[in-house]
């Protein structure tokens, strides 16, 4: 089967858990998408569900004033995912994702489903749960990070004032890395435990950043999205809250700049030391995720 979607990077991440959906009902999806994702696509590549991930360098694709893509009817033999008029329907459900599932047929998404990026969830689980003992030492230590994704492209975004503020507290514990698109500048310098990566790496390097660390706090822009559906204990930082942005899939936290110190509270219980969490998703749900289909496709990777 072959699935349109020629959206922004995050938009097609909420598709992910739907397009997984059509895998396990119809076999092995051919994803058409644009150069608006060129980053993304050696990580989707790695996904097994995925027969093929392929750019269409023939159309000139842009989001129009409704917030539709133009063009979006592009498949006459598929499904065209890509944000349409559809999803705008007063009957549409609200969140991304399953207004996805909506268009596409899928009544009911399985944990299976929700494991959208299972590379990620394979490479998180697989480092996090070895503790492997050479001549009754640990071979090895766990990154002791915390990664800091301040920018969106699309939604206002609090301060970086108030991000360095959170830089320097969440450093008193951990490395700090902070990563994105913008050039450098003053806010996260003079402290040799914060790395300002920004500019410095690409979407799948970051991917793995992500998957790694202790904890993240992220902007609602797509390395929140890598993040939870890596199962690092993730925060979207965000005064700007959207309904249609709530995940449905992962386990998500949200936060405010007023509660910042509350925030990083919690993220310090994570530290060395503190029982750290490999994961938000509830202990009763992990048993469920490992004996489904997720766990077996990201185990065969």
């Amino acid at each position: 089967m072959r699935v349109h979607h020629a959206g922004k990077m995050g938009d097609l991440v909420y598709a992910l858990p739907v397009i997984k959906a059509l895998a396990r009902k119809h076999g092995k999806i051919t994803l058409i998408t644009s150069a608006l994702v060129y980053q993304l696509v050696p990580l989707l590549w790695e996904q097994p569900y995925l027969a093929d991930v392929e750019i269409d360098y023939q159309r000139a694709y842009k989001i129009d004033d409704g917030g539709c893509m133009d063009p979006w009817a592009v498949l006459e033999d598929g499904i065209n995912l890509s944000p349409q008029p559809a999803m705008y329907r007063p009957a549409s459900p609200v969140p991304w994702t399953l207004a996805y599932a909506d268009i596409a047929g899928i009544s009911e998404l399985t944990a299976s489903d929700k494991i959208a990026l299972p590379t990620l969830w394979n490479h998180r689980q697989w480092f996090w749960e070895h503790n492997v003992e050479v001549n009754g030492q640990p071979s090895r230590t766990h990154p002791r990070t915390v990664v800091l994704a301040p920018e969106s492209e699309t939604l206002k975004t609090i301060p970086l004032l108030m991000w360095a503020k959170i830089a320097h507290a969440l450093a008193e514990r951990f490395t700090v890395l902070v990563i994105g698109r913008n050039p450098k500048n003053e806010f996260f310098t003079g402290d040799r435990r914060i790395f300002d990566l920004r500019g410095q790496t690409t979407i799948p390097s970051a991917a793995r950043m992500l998957a790694e660390a202790h904890a993240a706090v992220c902007a609602n822009s797509l390395p929140w999205h890598l993040a939870r559906h890596a199962g690092t204990p993730t925060w979207c930082f965000q005064d700007q809250y959207i309904d249609r942005c709530a995940p449905v899939d992962t386990p998500a936290l949200y936060c405010t700049a007023e509660h910042w110190e509350k925030m990083v509270e919690q993220i310090l219980e994570l530290a060395p030391g503190k029982s750290p969490k490999t994961t938000l998703w509830p202990r009763e749900r992990m048993v469920e995720l490992m004996r489904s289909d997720a766990a077996k496709v990201a185990m065969s990777i």
